[in-house]
């Protein structure tokens, strides 16, 4: 059975969004307005696009620029990152901890690094406000910073404009996948299990695209690393190995003469092999497996 994504998809998992984000928002980033402590440390960040349809990836560069006469941290906090709308909700997040922990943070330094964000399918188009800033989880502890802050040791570091869905390549997925699911305890992420091999369709865009690929498996199902291959039409445009449990993005560039001419084209997932639970001991689960996808984007934006 094919599976369009339609305005009811898309209504649906806004809602289930909804929900979600309306426990996370009370706990992300939460935290006292008076600082244990502060430091002369600026953020900032950069986006690759300054408008991106929801649903979309995109990639953000965080920059830190610790001061040079600014004392040791002695904590390890957690990066608050929220998106709000123009009623200073917040739409989603981008919490996460810093490639190098806070607390070997020196004077002077400078600390710079990448993220890729897929705009969640919210009801809410127009200009979101990026605030950011630095806490501690377990007790909500936020770090006083230098820059425009907005309250509650909140800074604003950047904006960027939400746009239509229908901005996007929609993908008509085919055979090969099992059914959509989501995680009961945060409903804002979910997931289609493949088969030993998945094909869904696209309209092609007939130029360079990026192919947006962020999923795992379980590798202990498998006597041999899973090699997966990535066909567009009948062209292999990639082929890599999976080596931990952990979910991990790629970013396949798709060269313009592997698209082909025809006004549709599709896109393959082939992988090495498959397991089934149940025969391997590791759940009741009856269906033939094989890759976990969480996102699958193709972008006419190359510049990530």
């Amino acid at each position: 059975m094919q599976r369009h994504h339609s305005r009811f998809e898309t209504t649906r998992s806004a809602t289930t969004l909804l929900l979600g984000l309306a426990v996370s928002f009370g706990l992300a980033g939460c935290g006292s307005e008076t600082p244990s402590e502060s430091r002369p440390i600026t953020a900032s960040i950069d986006t690759n696009k300054a408008r991106a349809p929801i649903g979309s990836p995109i990639a953000i560069s965080y920059r830190f620029d610790v001061g040079a006469d600014s004392a040791p941290i002695e904590k390890d906090y957690r990066v608050f990152v929220h998106f709000l709308d123009s009623h200073n909700a917040l739409l989603f997040n981008d919490d996460h901890d810093p490639p190098e922990p806070t607390s070997s943070w020196s004077a002077g330094a400078e600390l710079a690094y990448e993220r890729t964000v897929f705009i969640p399918l919210y009801p809410y188009l127009g200009t979101a406000t990026i605030q950011l800033g630095l806490y501690i989880p377990e007790t909500g502890e936020r770090l006083g910073l230098s820059g425009s802050e907005t309250g509650n040791l909140a800074f604003q570091v950047g904006q960027i404009e939400l746009l239509d869905q229908k901005e996007n390549i929609f993908l008509v997925y085919k055979e090969g996948w099992h059914q959509l699911e989501n995680d009961p305890d945060n409903h804002s992420r979910e997931w289609q299990w493949t088969k030993r091999e998945a094909v869904c369709s696209f309209r092609n865009p007939k130029k360079e695209s990026v192919l947006y690929l962020e999923a795992d498996t379980n590798v202990t199902a498998f006597e041999e690393p899973l090699e997966v291959t990535v066909m567009v039409g009948d062209n292999e445009i990639t082929k890599f190995t999976v080596e931990d449990r952990n979910p991990f993005l790629k970013k396949i560039k798709i060269p313009a003469d592997a698209l082909g001419d025809e006004d549709w084209v599709d896109l393959r997932l082939v992988n090495s092999e498959s397991f089934v639970p149940t025969e391997k001991n590791i759940g009741d689960d009856t269906r033939e497996l094989g890759l976990r996808v969480h996102h699958l984007y193709v972008d006419t934006h190359t510049g990530t």
